[in-house]
């Protein structure tokens, strides 16, 4: 199975690599030795400079970063809940719609037990991080996951978690 930067250095652009991470379904180690290859293989293809910084550059990786992480956190997920947090992690403009979709089936105290996991997941990831060496690679690794604790703030405030 490909690690996440061998991944990276076969796609050429980040849709095609975000459908070869999901198709994973999680199943990928991911542990600091395999984030610090994923950020060396990004730094191969987008330098680090001190001047004249390309921000779509810094972007990518931090979305880089979040595909992979979204993929460990909701692994043990059922498929209709991947689904979701997918979705709600490429658009938080989905989570109230779909969040009211899954109220009446599921029911939010099922919904909130589960955001729980989910942040639980998003919080261990984020210790295996703080093992990676500062610099550049952790910085895109931190960037990355703060924007799925800001969606995981707007799933919990919209199930009344919060």
């Amino acid at each position: 199975m490909a690690s996440p930067a061998e991944i990276f250095r076969r796609e050429k652009d980040l849709e095609s690599f975000r459908a070869a991470v999901t198709a994973l379904e999680g199943d990928f180690d991911f542990g600091a030795a395999d984030m610090i290859a994923l950020g060396e293989a990004y730094f191969e293809r987008h330098p680090e400079r001190s001047v004249g910084r390309d921000a779509s550059g810094v972007l990518l990786g931090y979305a880089l970063v979040r595909s992979c992480v979204a993929e460990k956190i909701i692994k043990d997920l059922p498929p209709a809940s991947r689904t979701f947090y997918r979705a709600v992690f490429q658009d938080v403009s989905q989570a109230g719609p779909r969040i009211d979709a899954r109220r009446d089936v599921e029911g939010v105290p099922e919904m909130r037990r589960e955001a729980g996991e989910v942040r639980a997941a998003l919080d261990a990831v984020k210790r295996t991080i703080e093992e990676i060496p500062k610099g550049m690679i952790r910085e895109r690794f931190i960037g990355g996951i703060s924007n799925l604790y800001n969606i995981l703030y707007v799933v919990a405030m919209k199930l009344g978690a919060l």
